[in-house]
């Protein structure tokens, strides 16, 4: 049960865990919560949003785009960035009990291989599927469809983890020349706001070579690295100097209302550029719209991303058997979702009705088959231990 926070006070981490795992239940269901909203985000971009999918099928009307990217688009700002600060929270434990070599051998085995894997094999077979149900012009020969996209070496949905092996490593090589120290201090405001300036400066500076949505390297989406980085980076400070356990009093009601009054910028953007229809100013460039951009995106990054974990901390420490399945399963899903949803929407193809629905549809059955890929990839082995 979730402790009762005296007025005024700070609110100790309840530490409960999963059965049978060291896994903190918010933290399992916060990751289950945010996966779900990236499958429910790739589904889109087959069938409303204007983003670049395995298989697009956009028939949707004007005014379903408007509702799914109000949805979406806030949401896309800060669901990656809470997965980050849990990792970079999650790997300063990890590194202070295995140690660098134990910690960098694990990340490659559960980072590393799955990204290689996904960039040869399961993205080339995906986008080929995909391909094929959408009748592109050489369909028919599947083998050089495949060759070809396995020489464009894109880790697709998959970029993620190699941001996470980067950052990582780098960081294990800093606590390898400068070990952290024993401390706890108080986390402050500035600390927030200094995350904020950073995210903001140096995404401004990463879209000047490529801007949001740009080609990058491998398909790594490196304009979207600052962000990650930093929230990474401040998750493996909190970790260390216990920012966040317990948590402060003002934490939530500070970042809530940050949050929410860049999403009223965020709407003023959205708005001032559909006005002008110079979207591209604001995807980067030596632009005050870009500027503007990064800030807002970077404020609802910090205080959102805050906001939420202890919004999950407070009310959804679940610890039953479903969630911890979920919980567990999250990370295969995430893997398995891609080929999933774009089987589904294969399927889909020939059927002549609205694009509307087929998106609710493939939604619904690619959550639900993403995690039960998921669940059975993980389940735990006959003599009842957790793998």
């Amino acid at each position: 049960m979730t402790k009762v926070r005296a007025p005024g006070r700070a609110e100790a981490l309840p530490d409960i865990r999963v059965p049978g795992s060291h896994r903190l239940a918010w933290m399992d269901n916060l990751r289950v919560a945010v996966i779900v909203g990236v499958i429910v985000t790739h589904v889109a971009t087959a069938y409303v949003l204007d983003s670049d999918w395995y298989y697009e099928e956009r028939t949707s009307h004007a005014a379903t785009e408007a509702v799914v990217a109000s949805a979406v688009l806030p949401a896309a700002l800060f669901g990656l960035a809470v997965l980050f600060l849990l990792a970079g929270w999650m790997a300063h434990r990890s590194l202070e009990r295995a140690g660098t070599r134990p910690f960098l051998v694990g990340r490659l085995a559960r980072l590393g291989v799955p990204l290689v894997i996904f960039t040869v094999l399961v993205g080339p077979l995906t986008s080929v599927v995909g391909g094929w149900a959408e009748g592109e012009p050489g369909s028919d020969d599947l083998g050089s469809m495949f060759v070809g996209q396995v020489r464009d070496l894109d880790t697709g949905p998959t970029w993620f983890l190699g941001a996470l092996l980067v950052f990582s490593v780098a960081y294990a090589g800093w606590r390898r020349v400068r070990p952290s120290r024993e401390v706890s201090t108080r986390l402050k405001r500035d600390h927030l706001a200094l995350a904020a300036v950073a995210i903001a400066i140096a995404s401004f500076v990463v879209r000047l070579a490529w801007s949001i949505d740009a080609d990058t390297p491998f398909g790594l989406n490196l304009w979207e690295w600052p962000q990650m980085a930093t929230m990474f980076a401040f998750g493996a400070l909190a970790g260390e100097r216990a920012w966040l356990d317990p948590l402060p009093s003002w934490i939530a009601p500070f970042c809530r209302r940050a949050a929410v009054a860049e999403l009223v910028g965020l709407l003023v953007l959205v708005a001032i550029a559909g006005l002008t229809g110079d979207t591209e100013a604001f995807a980067g460039g030596w632009h005050v719209q870009a500027l503007a951009a990064a800030t807002v995106e970077a404020t609802i990054a910090v205080a959102a991303s805050l906001w939420v974990v202890t919004w999950f901390v407070r009310r959804w420490n679940g610890t039953g058997r479903l969630a911890g399945s979920l919980g567990r399963a999250s990370f295969s899903a995430y893997l398995a979702h891609a080929p999933v949803v774009v089987l589904l929407s294969a399927a889909l193809a020939s059927l002549a009705v609205a694009a509307e629905v087929k998106f609710v549809v493939v939604a619904v059955a690619g959550v639900v088959a993403s995690f039960g890929v998921g669940c059975v990839a993980t389940r735990p082995r006959s003599s009842g231990r957790l793998p």
